[in-house]
């Protein structure tokens, strides 16, 4: 199970991304298997957020981002592949 380091931008106040952020979690995991490490924000800059998760497959995690694109453009955050840096490592 790969762990994702992924940095993006969101465009709504960081409360607002937190908030519905955390509100699909669950679903998240219990769909897409999908486990939220870490989310937080650059400290001089809350426009900028990082997002720690383990995913059974990087399949898992853009079938997530596909299904869940209207969620994720609602809280702020910008769902396409090339808006995001996504950094794969181990385990």
């Amino acid at each position: 199970m790969p762990t994702l380091v992924i940095k993006g931008k969101i465009t709504k106040e960081y409360s607002h991304w937190e908030k519905v952020f955390d509100e699909v979690g669950e679903l998240r995991q219990s769909k897409y298997g999908i486990k939220t490490i870490y989310r937080g924000h650059e400290l001089d800059d809350d426009t900028t957020i990082h997002v720690v998760l383990y995913t059974p497959s990087m399949e898992a995690l853009q079938e997530h981002m596909q299904n869940e694109a209207e969620v994720i453009a609602e809280a702020g955050g910008d769902p396409s592949p090339e808006a995001n840096i996504i950094s794969v490592c181990t385990d």
